[in-house]
């Protein structure tokens, strides 16, 4: 196999690869990526951990003198091409997979190891069910849902994102009980494909990652398996076994009162006033009343704060603790100039609200013992 490529072009290529190779494989072949070149003049790279996967395709900026494949490792490839200088780099792999690299700067000899040691890529069946939606918006679902997923491994449903296909919408939600996060989206697909699957979380770190720019992506599903396809990319992931919670029981379906918050303005204060909220419950007190939001946190060995924000609100008196935390991770997250809580009396949850986006928080208040 022979082919010669531009050097930043060919790193921007290994980078989507990359991340996916472990640091302490398994298998010592999992620590390499394949290698395939074309006649059509393109290469592309595969690499796995064997949960996730990655197949990403380069066909511009490369000349393929002769098709083939073999495996060599991906961090010491990328160490290379990050030393030498900008230009052309050829790479001519023989039939014992070893690999001379010439680079505007240096020569290298890379040892590789055969194709066939690889583990196969599983595609799509005949029982897969394909949903099309633009990769921004689904990274944009991604980032306002994925930090209320629990990070408690005794609960490995709840460690997921869980995809909802159902009545032309799609419903992302994440959760570990004491708050939700949930954000909705309309697609077409036939109703036969209904169905739910739940993403781990490493491959919603990485889809996070490699889901950059605008464009269609196909989502593609399967018992056990996803796969995002956005052309000249390809994602692959197991999915978490087991069926997500009957999260629509927490949602609250009324509420008492409405109010609306300058979301600047919030994060600013909440930062101000949990300096001081006590280390072991992590509590900032937000009471609602005419015309104002008085935020408080006292620790019995460090002190108090509190700070008052102007908003614009005539209903009765509320107040309940929450954790801070939480309502920053929700708010930090939307781009909207305000943000909406919803509130009832008494020990029931938040429902932070942003206009104009279906997106919807449940924040559950702390109890804090007198």
């Amino acid at each position: 196999m022979k082919f010669t490529v531009i050097r930043s072009r060919f790193l921007e290529l290994l980078a989507t690869v990359q991340s996916v190779v472990p640091n302490k494989p398994s298998l010592q072949i999992i620590s390499n990526a394949m290698f395939e070149a074309f006649e059509d003049g393109s290469i592309t790279l595969t690499a796995t951990d064997l949960d996730l996967s990655v197949r990403s395709t380069l066909s511009t900026d490369v000349k393929v003198d002769q098709p083939g494949s073999t495996t060599l490792p991906v961090r010491k490839i990328v160490e290379i091409l990050r030393m030498a200088p900008e230009g052309e780099v050829s790479f001519d792999i023989g039939d014992d997979d070893t690999a001379r690299i010439i680079t505007p700067a240096a020569k290298y000899r890379v040892i590789g190891m055969k194709t066939h040691q690889f583990p196969v890529i599983k595609e799509p069946d005949d029982t897969a069910r394909t949903f099309t939606i633009d990769r921004a918006i689904f990274r944009e679902m991604l980032r306002k849902t994925s930090y209320a997923a629990s990070t408690d491994e005794t609960r490995r449903v709840l460690t997921g994102v869980c995809l909802r296909f159902r009545d032309n919408k799609l419903t992302m939600v994440a959760t570990d009980g004491k708050r939700l996060s949930l954000v909705e989206q309309e697609i077409e697909f036939p109703a036969e494909s209904a169905c739910e699957m739940i993403l781990p979380p490493k491959a919603v770190a990485e889809l996070s990652r490699l889901l950059g720019g605008e464009g269609a992506m196909q989502i593609i599903g399967q018992p056990g398996q996803i796969l995002f396809d956005c052309g000249n990319f390809r994602f692959y992931s197991k999915l978490i076994e087991g069926v997500y919670v009957s999260y629509e029981a927490v949602i609250p379906t009324s509420c008492d009162e409405r109010v609306t918050v300058n979301r600047n303005e919030l994060i600013s204060s909440i930062q101000r006033v949990a300096i001081m909220s006590n280390d072991k419950a992590h509590a900032v007190r937000l009471a609602f009343s005419d015309g104002s939001l008085t935020l408080s946190a006292n620790n019995t060995e460090a002190g108090e704060a509190s700070d008052v924000l102007p908003i614009k609100y005539a209903g009765r008196a509320l107040s309940a603790n929450y954790n801070p935390t939480y309502i920053m991770d929700c708010i930090r997250n939307l781009d909207t100039e305000e943000i909406t809580f919803e509130l009832n009396e008494g020990t029931g949850p938040a429902v932070l609200k942003s206009a104009g986006v279906p997106f919807l928080s449940v924040v559950m208040p702390l109890r804090i013992p007198v």
